[in-house]
């Protein structure tokens, strides 16, 4: 551990939306915005947890990779992209991506990684891709992964309102720029410094994160739809 300072996203800033985020999601729980999880919410966590192991550890690598292509478009993200798309569409309740991450961080430190740098690499994976998801689940809830629109309550609740076309590859593509950005805007930009005393410029981590965005949205967009299949087979 370095502890170095000299981040390209201020210190203060990451705590800040910590914070803010923090509260946020605390504040939707105690006004009734948020439901509890049921059995079947941990149910899907638990093996989607156990298919973002498979896929990142056992299929990602098998996929052929360009390298003058995924150094700046890393296609085989298409499968996380996925299942964290399912993870929000089948539960739809904000923290459910939170939970499903924190299990597979754990899970794959005990397969694969070892716990050495824990728990910042928790921090990171929560603070960088889960707690975006799940603020953005206050506004879609159990309507993500489709063309719905639910007000916070009702989202809460199941309960929609009216449809908008296409609003199913606005979720995918929100959940694609966010995963995608994740390595290059939280991992260079913070992260990597604060932890393993590795110094990126601004401009690298500007550079690669909105290359990466473009990617995520890509990726996005065509998982939308396979999201949405899977979710109306299992939720009829």
């Amino acid at each position: 551990m370095h502890f170095d300072l000299n981040t390209v996203i201020p210190y203060w800033a990451m705590i800040a939306y910590a914070a803010v985020a923090a509260g946020v999601l605390s504040y939707a729980g105690r006004k009734g915005i948020t439901s509890s999880f049921s059995t079947i919410d941990f149910v899907y966590m638990g093996l989607l947890a156990a298919l973002l192991i498979i896929w990142n550890f056992f299929v990602n690598p098998l996929i052929p990779q360009v390298s003058s292509i995924t150094s700046w478009f890393y296609y085989p993200d298409i499968g996380e992209v996925l299942i964290i798309m399912l993870v929000a569409a089948l539960i739809g309740k904000p923290g459910s991506v939170t939970f499903t991450v924190a299990i597979y961080d754990v899970l794959s430190d005990v397969f694969h990684y070892g716990f050495g740098g824990e728990p910042f690499w928790l921090v990171q994976q929560v603070l960088g891709k889960a707690v975006l998801i799940d603020l953005y689940l206050l506004l879609r809830g159990k309507t993500f992964g489709t063309n719905l629109i639910s007000k916070p309550k009702q989202a809460s609740q199941g309960l929609a309102t009216r449809t908008l076309p296409g609003l199913m590859f606005l979720d995918g593509a929100i959940v694609g720029i966010v995963i995608a950005v994740e390595d290059p805007l939280f991992y260079r930009g913070f992260f990597a410094t604060f932890v393993e005393g590795m110094i990126y410029s601004t401009h690298y981590v500007i550079f690669t994160a909105s290359l990466a965005a473009v990617a995520g949205i890509v990726m996005g967009l065509v998982d939308a739809p396979i999201a949405a299949y899977i979710k109306r087979t299992l939720t009829r």
